[in-house]
């Protein structure tokens, strides 16, 4: 599951992830999103279906761009 937060990082820093076992945490800079973005950001990423890597996966799969 994906969280998506708003916060103060670094001036050079506009994003920032973390990853465990159940989650995946993406910290925005505040000043670069809205509480709307996150939340939009975050119920669309939470859409997606799951990407398998493993064999026979296609090129779309891979992660090529959209």
């Amino acid at each position: 599951m994906f969280r998506v937060r708003r916060t103060q990082l670094d001036k050079h820093t506009p994003a920032a992830g973390v990853a465990d076992a159940d989650e995946r945490h993406i910290l925005i800079d505040e000043t670069h999103i809205t509480d709307t973005g996150a939340i939009a950001l975050e119920g669309v990423l939470n859409a997606l279906p799951p990407v398998s890597h493993g064999e026979g996966a296609t090129e779309a799969e891979g992660g090529s761009s959209i």
